[in-house]
């Protein structure tokens, strides 16, 4: 087996059980109980480059607006947090709004070095209230963050996937990742990350013996997609289907590539599922781990986040325990047969 990651020597927690039952419903998380009395007229801020890549070094703006619908004043700042690999501003930056008034927030970026990032801000409303703004970053070009129609495709053990997965997955599977402690929920070392996602996308990709790296770049290059796999399913589907068969079906419903590139990680997680005696990881707590990179939360409202998060959860792990399901059946009639 290939050495893995210093963090791997942590115990794994097994799941306990989730409550996934909906409460709130979807319409009361629309309510101003939740957000606070502040509309945004857009939560997704992509400065209007689409999915052509972030200039280096070079200021870009958007602007969007906030409306009071409340009764009663309200008082808002953000709290952004600055990581060095780029410079964000909001004007203003905090002040007052009237009932029944909007003010328009112009936002300034500034990318110093090559990253994709979802970049999440928050605007604090007084009483207690909260807003999620995405900042999407996307500067790295190569096989992380583009369209997965761009890339070249190879057949992998029935799926038509990206090339780029089919060599993940091998070199997860030859160092003896299958059967790693924590495979998927240890993280990989940062460094050893960024180097292997540069030569990558460089079209120089060499395995590494950290398996805990190639487990997160796995998850990394699905978190990156342009737009995720379960986002492409509406978000009714997965609030409120707790129904396993309704789940199946609405992951078969999915169109391509999407059906693709899903079909291929559920095969992946069966197959690490089922070490789950040795590596700890069964299909609830892969699905713990997986399902963020999944989806995006389009919502500025943070308890809709939060709760379509766990939704997000309870879907994956739907569809991968049906998978199971089908696995040891088919097992069970083989050796019979034999």
């Amino acid at each position: 087996m290939g050495s893995s990651s210093s963090k791997s020597s942590s115990s794994v927690t097994v799941a306990s059980s989730i409550d996934y039952k909906a409460k709130p419903t979807m319409d009361e998380l629309g309510t101003s109980n939740y957000n606070g009395g502040l509309e945004l007229s857009k939560n997704l801020l992509d400065f209007s480059l689409g999915e052509k890549p972030c200039p280096l070094k070079t200021v870009v703006q958007d602007q969007f607006t906030i409306s009071n619908s409340s009764k009663s004043k309200l008082k808002f700042h953000f709290e952004p947090l600055q990581p060095k690999e780029f410079q964000l501003s909001f004007s203003p930056t905090s002040g007052s709004l009237d009932k029944g008034k909007s003010k328009t927030i112009k936002v300034k970026l500034m990318v110093n070095q090559k990253i994709n990032t979802n970049h999440k801000v928050v605007l604090r409303v007084e009483g207690g209230a909260s807003h999620f703004l995405t900042v999407k970053i996307r500067c790295e070009t190569g096989v992380f963050g583009v369209d997965p129609n761009t890339l070249e495709h190879v057949d992998d053990e029935g799926f038509r996937v990206p090339y780029i997965l089919a060599l993940m997955k091998r070199s997860l599977i030859d160092n003896g990742g299958l059967q790693q402690e924590g495979i998927f929920r240890l993280a990989g070392e940062q460094t050893e990350i960024k180097r292997l996602k540069e030569a990558m996308n460089r079209n120089d990709f060499t395995s590494s013996t950290d398996i805990n790296t190639i487990a997160s770049l796995i998850k990394i290059w699905y978190r990156e997609l342009p737009t995720p796999i379960l986002n492409s399913i509406p978000t009714e589907k997965i609030f409120y289907s707790t129904d396993i068969d309704e789940c199946v079906q609405s992951a078969k419903n999915l169109p391509e590539p999407q059906k693709s590139l899903l079909d291929w990680l559920m095969h992946l997680l069966l197959m690490v599922s089922s070490f789950s005696d040795v590596n700890k990881m069964t299909a609830q707590n892969l699905a713990i781990v997986v399902a963020p990179n999944l989806y995006d939360v389009s919502s500025s409202n943070p308890m809709e986040g939060l709760v379509l998060s766990q939704k997000c959860v309870q879907f994956l792990h739907n569809v991968l325990s049906h998978k199971v399901s089908v696995h040891k059946r088919e097992s069970v009639a083989y050796e019979v047969l034999s």
